[in-house]
């Protein structure tokens, strides 16, 4: 029996994935086209949502899906018969049974300070380390979290370059096309980007689109006016346009075979599709989150040479020039600001899916930061209107007549050519204790924490953004206010955090300690490298190009997607089709609501379905009437109680109100797919949907708590030797060129200038 498990639990991993291929992004009928309506069947009842009461209302129909897209033989026999197109070792065809192993301590190296003069201080990621062990939510969630452990299988044969994870998945979800069938395509024509040859037949860039395909159907996805084949951005969202347009949601391999008209490709592209779809999703999140990001230096940089080494590398020294800034490489909160014999001055900032950062070394650290404020009236739509451009619904494209690609991508190619929002309710009336020294250790807990935070500076006259952000981010001087850095503070990434100095040098040339910590349960710190090569391509591609103050008010579903999560809760703020309860208000500016909450509510505006939040964190009970934690509790959970101005109540079952809500939350995949979509209506065949008669009144959209939010205390996902594993596979992996400026083939795109038209009438 021992044998067996493991084989049963990689067939499991695999069929969870190959779900996602067939699941509802591709095969549920557009939301403004129901299908006839079937009854539904009663779930079974559900540990996280509260239990029915004895005598349940009958819930309405739901239209069902259409049958899933399915492996054609067993899941396990289909993966060990194509594991050739993963380059396995003859020797590790097909996977090992994993022998029984004792629980044995973490090993010294994660969890003990190792270098003279360390101090489990320093070493801790933040003052609360302390509460990873337990808290309200650490024995809830232990006996599942034991169940998500991730197979070492799929980390060692892990073969994408992480940066392209998350445009993958923003391209598939606008344009309804599974994003594992992107990534296929990608690798066939490519091998992601690796091989930029012109194709025998004439075809280019990173999606190999035919230059008359690509004047169809070219897509300017970072809005930097051009649309650019040799762009990964735009090359992406170009190939999900064509196979939108060549029917993909109702023939997925008739859209596959319009893209390169042969039956061995359609084959080649399903076949590696499902394999990626087999990925464990916890190893595809945690890669998404880490993988988005700006470089920790402002300036030109280089790496400390690595020396012979016993043990894995735990931080990175990054070479610059004296009076270089240091930056925040991602939109977060800051954790620690302080000195020790280790790390020298230093800042800890941690982000939105709980990985840490550290800068250490510094010169000197920054004494006081810009911060954005909340987004006036005037920057979001008035009711019951939409932006034209991006954000209104575009006229479908006509079907391709001609393939996208054609041809073979051959190695002896000569290269391709050179290439106004609802004011927040007044506080609650109290009297607010103040503090002549609020930094004082006594008055810290007691309030003084909170009146520094608050305390706003004026800004000098003569002060430039660049004097506090590298680049532009996209607000004007009158959007920002100057406060001072403290821990707890929340930062958007470009923040100067600190300075380079000639303090500490190696060789001569000053430095900063970077170190990245991922969130959970004595995970050790891990190389920065690979990621910061990632950081680097994924700024080439302009992804993060500033737009401007109206960046809040403007952006495709697929940028939408791509936002950082402090722009999603300006968005979120500034959007006047989102209606949020004063408290929900003070979850969002507190940063306390998770990333995919803010971007499903950003989701549905731009999908022309305007939500009223009823409950976020704040106001929602600790736990369910099940005595189970709630998902509100962590910030990952949001109820919906009208669409468009219209209850949920009474307009629940087939082709109602709720059911194209529901519909169009199910075409969201990848790890922006939803744990929970709770109301009176239970969909076959979709898993993550539940019929619970207390949901009359509300839809419920919950997310699974990941390592790292809210608290930061639950093993899910990685194991820290894993991350170790993860972290040498990815410095294996060969990463791709990205071109920093236009190439040749590029052709220009009509600026986009939203302005307002009415919103059609609400269904």
């Amino acid at each position: 029996m021992s044998s067996e498990r493991p084989t049963r639990r990689l067939a499991a991993a695999f069929v969870l994935g190959a779900g996602l291929i067939g699941g509802p992004a591709v095969v549920l009928a557009p939301a403004q086209e129901p299908a006839p309506p079937e009854a539904t069947t009663t779930p079974a009842p559900d540990p996280a949502t509260p239990a029915p009461p004895p005598a349940p209302p009958a819930p309405p129909a739901a239209p069902p899906p259409a049958a899933p897209w399915t492996p054609p033989v067993e899941p396990l026999d289909y993966l060990n018969d194509h594991l050739d197109d993963l380059d396995l070792p003859a020797e590790r065809r097909r996977p090992r049974a994993a022998k029984p192993k004792r629980e044995r301590k973490p090993a010294r190296a994660e969890t003990a300070p190792q270098r003279r003069g360390e101090t489990a201080a320093d070493d801790a990621p933040d003052p609360a380390a302390g509460e990873r062990s337990g808290g309200e939510l650490g024995g809830t969630l232990g006996a599942a979290s034991q169940a998500a452990q991730i197979p070492n299988f799929f980390i060692g044969q892990f073969r994408i370059p992480p940066f392209l994870l998350s445009i993958y998945q923003a391209a598939g979800i606008q344009y309804g096309v599974p994003w594992e069938v992107l990534a296929a395509i990608n690798e066939i024509e490519t091998d992601y980007g690796r091989n930029l040859n012109v194709s025998s037949a004439g075809a280019l860039g990173w999606m190999q689109f035919m230059p008359s395909s690509w004047q169809a159907y070219g897509v300017d996805a970072n809005e930097d006016g051009r649309k650019d084949p040799y762009n990964p951005v735009d090359a992406i969202f170009a190939a999900a346009r064509y196979l939108k347009a060549a029917g993909a949601e109702a023939d997925l391999s008739k859209a596959i075979f319009a893209y390169n008209h042969a039956d061995w490709y359609v084959d080649s592209v399903l076949r590696r599709a499902r394999l990626v779809a087999g990925l464990p999703s916890d190893l595809v999140g945690s890669l998404t989150g880490l993988a988005q990001g700006r470089s920790p230096v402002a300036g030109r940089a280089r790496y400390a040479k690595r020396a012979p080494r016993s043990t894995a590398r735990r931080g990175l020294r990054i070479l610059a020039q004296p009076g270089t800034p240091v930056v925040a490489v991602q939109d977060g909160e800051i954790v620690r600001v302080g000195h020790s014999p280790r790390l020298g001055r230093f800042v800890m900032l941690r982000d939105a899916y709980g990985n840490t950062y550290t800068y250490g070394h510094l010169a000197k650290t920054a004494r006081s930061v810009l911060v954005a404020k909340e987004p006036a009236g005037a920057q979001a739509p008035a009711p019951g209107a939409v932006a034209d451009g991006p954000l209104a619904t575009p006229l479908p494209d006509p079907a391709p007549s001609e393939p996208a690609s054609a041809g073979t991508n051959r190695t002896d190619d000569p290269p391709a050519p050179a290439p106004a929002a609802r004011a927040a309710p007044a506080a609650d009336l109290a009297k607010e204790r103040l503090f002549a020294n609020p930094a004082r250790p006594r008055s810290l807990p007691s309030g003084g924490r909170q009146q520094i935070l608050d305390a706003t500076f004026a800004l000098p006259a003569a002060a430039s953004l660049r004097s506090y952000f590298a680049g532009d981010v996209g607000l004007e001087r009158g959007q920002l206010e100057l406060k001072r850095l403290f821990p707890g503070r929340r930062v958007i990434a470009g923040t100067i955090l600190g300075r380079i100095g000639s303090g500490t040098t190696i060789a001569g040339a000053p430095h900063v300690l970077f170190e990245i910590r991922p969130p959970g349960i004595d995970v050790p710190r891990i190389d920065p490298e690979p990621f910061l090569d990632g950081w680097r391509l994924l700024e080439s591609t302009a992804i993060y190009r500033a737009k401007g103050p109206a960046a809040v008010a403007s952006g495709s579903i697929g940028q939408i997607l791509l936002m950082s999560k402090d722009t999603l809760s300006r968005r979120v703020l500034g959007d006047r089709a989102i209606e949020v309860y004063g408290c929900g208000r003070r979850d969002i500016q507190a940063g306390v609501i998770d990333r995919r909450v803010l971007a499903t509510l950003a989701f549905l505006s731009a999908s022309g379905l305007r939500p009223t939040v009823s409950s976020l964190r704040c106001g929602h009970s600790t736990h369910t009437s099940s005595g189970n934690v709630s998902q509100h509790t962590s910030g990952n959970g949001v109820d919906i109680s009208q669409i468009n101005g219209r209850p949920i109540l009474g307009n629940q079952g087939a082709g109602s109100l709720a059911d194209t809500t529901i519909r169009r939350l199910l075409t969201l995949q990848g790890t922006m797919a939803p744990d929970q979509i709770i109301s009176l209506m239970k969909y076959p065949g979709v898993a993550n949907t539940l019929a619970m008669s207390d949901h009359a009144d509300h839809i419920h959209v919950g997310f699974r708590p990941t390592a790292g939010a809210g608290h930061g205390m639950f093993r899910i996902g990685l194991r820290p030797k894993q991350w170790l594993r993860l972290v040498d596979r990815l410095g294996r992996i060969e990463n791709p060129a990205v071109r920093k400026s236009p190439s040749p083939h590029a052709i220009r795109a009509a600026p986009v200038r939203p302005s307002l038209r009415p919103r059609p009438p609400a269904p």
